[in-house]
This record gives structure tokens, sequence and C-alpha cells, in this order.
């Protein structure tokens, strides 16, 4: 891993580097604590017949943010040498506490309702497959916020959906509420620092990523394809899912400045190929 280079390097841009200090202050103002904003003692409510599936999706979930709590880990130092701003270390430093904050949070609720074990090997296969492709090879930096983009679109439907459903767990729900109020900043994050680095990506490095992605693609819609029953079970629509996803994506990739090699009638065939 290489040094960070925050004490050698000046900001490349004094515009960028406030928006990095920007975003850092909200994190800090807005930051929640796991043990005191939830009301541990209100206890959980899980209808017994949707059990299973529910415990299911929460092991998928945490798995998820614990592989994204990996990769950020192991990225953070890559993204900042390449950015040559020190003002991104502040930041990511911000969303590394975000992600540990999200993983204890949901594996405390996995232990105090008896839910861990819920996640198969092929699903636990497809998870760390999901981390490698994002923060291995060619063009690692942009590869893993390209794929981060994706991930955060992916993460924060599931939870506006749940929330939606009228008999899921209230002790998920309020944890679900405030694991949104991060998934938002990060999506900022990615739309302020995403267009400056695709613009100084090469062809070959436009190609790689978009090979990546789809690739990317193919193990979440796999993944989504093992659950699809369980999904359904808790009364989430997956057809109506898919559509959303890529409706939302298609938005996000536009305001990032990736639609110009990202298509979505791409992704779209993906999903529809696998799923």
């Amino acid at each position: 891993m290489r040094r960070s280079p925050n004490a050698v390097r000046p900001h490349r841009s004094a515009e960028q580097a406030d928006a990095f200090r920007a975003l850092f202050r909200q994190q800090g103002d807005r930051l929640w604590n796991a043990d005191r904003d939830v009301d541990w003692a209100a206890g959980s409510t899980i209808p017994a017949a949707r059990r299973a599936a529910w415990l299911r999706m929460m092991n998928v979930f945490l798995g998820l943010e614990v592989m994204g709590l990996d990769t950020i880990q192991v990225m953070m130092s890559q993204a900042t040498h390449q950015l040559r701003d020190p003002a991104l270390n502040l930041y990511l430093a911000a969303q590394c506490q975000d992600e540990a904050r999200h993983v204890y949070a949901l594996d405390r609720y996995l232990t105090e309702v008896g839910g861990h074990g819920y996640l198969s090997t092929p699903e636990r296969f497809l998870i760390e497959r999901f981390g490698g492709m994002a923060s291995w090879g060619f063009y690692r930096v942009e590869n893993w916020l390209t794929s981060t983009l994706f991930s955060e679109n992916f993460a924060a439907l599931f939870l506006q959906q749940a929330l939606d459903l009228d008999d899921v767990d209230p002790l998920a729900k309020q944890i679900f509420r405030l694991i949104l109020r991060d998934e938002v900043r990060h999506v900022n994050f990615l739309h302020t620092i995403l267009p400056q680095l695709i613009d100084r990506l090469p062809a070959a490095g436009r190609f790689y990523v978009w090979q990546s992605q789809l690739l990317l693609a193919s193990a979440v819609a796999l993944g989504l394809r093992r659950i699809k029953q369980d999904v359904a079970d808790l009364g989430i629509d997956v057809d109506r899912y898919k559509s959303t996803l890529l409706e939302n994506l298609d938005v996000q990739f536009h305001d990032a400045g990736l639609d110009s090699f990202l298509k979505i009638d791409t992704y779209a065939k993906v999903f529809n190929a696998v799923t």
C-alpha cells in the first residue's frame, strides 16, 4: 500500500478540497451513535412466517457492509495518493467510520434477534468476489469508486423499500433510517470526485472500468437471483426493484459523468439475462 502524500503534496483543486471538507463537516454534524440513537430496549418484532427470509436478507446486508468496510480501508491511501489531496483523507476517514458504525449496528441487531448464520457459502463467495472486483486490477481507484456508486444505490434502494413494508421489524427500521442518512452523503461524495477522475482516464482505462463494472453487475445479479424468493416473501417486488435500481443508476451515471461509457441498457441486459 502506498503511503499517503498529504505531508508533501499540495491540493490539486482548492474547490474540490473545500467540497471534501464540507462533506467531512456534514458527517460530524449528523453523526449518530448506534448504542444511544437506537431504542434497543423496545425489542424486536419479526413475523414467524417471514423470519427466515428476513434474517437471510439481513445477513446478506451485513455481509455487504463488512465487505465495504474492508474495501475502503484498503483503498483510502491509494485514492488520496492518486488525487493528491490531503482533504480527501479527512472525508474518507469519516466514511470509513460510517461503514464501521453500520457493521456494528447490524451485527448487534442480528445478535439481539439470534439471527446470525443465515448466509450460505455461495452468497458469501459472491460478496467476497464483489469486494475483489471493486478493488483489484488496473485503474483501482476509478473502478472502486464507480463500483461504490453502484453499491450505494443498491443498498439505499433496499433500505427504502424495506422501510415501506408494514410488518418489517420496527427495531430494524430505526437502524435503516440512520444508515440512509449516511448513504446520501456517500453518493454526494462520489458525484464530487468521479467526474474529475473519469475525465482523466484514457480510452483503455474507460474500457477496463466498463468491463469490470459489467462483471460486478453480473455478480450482483447472480446474488439477487439467489435471494429472489426471500425478497418476494418479504413483499418486495423483484422486477420493480430492478427497474427502479436501473432508473436510479441512469440518473446517477449522468450526474457523475459516467454515462459516456456506462450505458444503462447494457446493465439492464445483464440483470435481465441473469435474474
